[in-house]
């Protein structure tokens, strides 16, 4: 039997960057049989990595990782205007390591040996923080969405997109700063579906920057070869 306490309150994807291999095995096994997804690494570098360039509601991070430590992680993270909440792990307990966890941009610290249904409801905790992003009507720099409507706002001017083209741009704007590969965002945003094409998501994007768009401004769904498609920082600054 997994050691860890069940009921999380949403399915949700997560990141465990844990050196200690069998306690990150441990917290996937946990995340997954609660129907999360779960994605581990071991190293601190490809941890960030992933971090910027995949799409997570919640990332649980160690404090001491090869490569690069879990605070640094953090702040790398917030400079780039990641929103992922994150959840740090550590020996460390004293009220100094705390500040410095939290100041570098963690959520939440929860210091090792930790009791399994601790570490749960500190889960719940920010998993419901990921999902209140978004809730109803939410304001990321330029942009304004009405989740209820379907209905983007950009410098005061409002237009309509349609359910699949708001998901597509609501998941990106959940992940601001963040580039996403087509496969990436097909699986995200299509999910379920089967045999859905790369000129499938091309031209969905396009209808987005249609209505989107303005001459006197980039466009808004930017796009790089060999990391993908993620909302361009123009707009995500007052």
């Amino acid at each position: 039997m997994n050691r860890f306490a069940t009921g999380l309150i949403k399915l949700a994807k997560v990141l465990v960057i844990e050196d200690d291999t069998v306690l990150a095995s441990s917290l996937a096994d946990w995340l997954e049989s609660n129907g999360h997804r779960a994605e581990v690494s071991h190293d601190g570098v490809e941890g960030l990595m992933l971090l910027q360039h995949r799409g997570y509601d919640l990332a649980i991070i160690d404090w001491q990782l090869p490569s690069m430590p879990g605070p640094e992680i953090c702040a790398e993270y917030r400079k780039g205007s990641g929103r992922t909440p994150i959840l740090m792990l550590t020996m460390k307990s004293t009220l100094d390591d705390k500040e410095t966890g939290l100041d570098s941009g963690a959520d939440d610290f929860l210091a090792k040996p930790f009791e399994p249904r601790e570490l749960a409801a500190r889960v719940r905790a920010l998993l419901r923080r990921s999902t209140a992003l978004f809730d109803s009507m939410q304001k990321v720099g330029k942009i304004t969405l009405d989740i209820s409507k379907h209905q983007v706002t950009i410098l005061e001017e409002s237009k309509q997109l349609v359910p699949r083209e708001f998901k597509l741009f609501e998941f990106l704007m959940r992940h601001p700063g963040t580039y996403f590969t087509a496969d990436k965002l097909i699986d995200h945003v299509w999910e379920s579906e089967l045999d859905v094409s790369h000129q499938a998501l091309r031209t969905c994007i396009g209808r987005i920057r249609d209505k989107l768009d303005a001459a006197e401004r980039p466009s808004v769904i930017e796009n790089s070869k060999g990391w993908g498609y993620k909302i361009c920082d123009w707009y995500l600054n007052e």
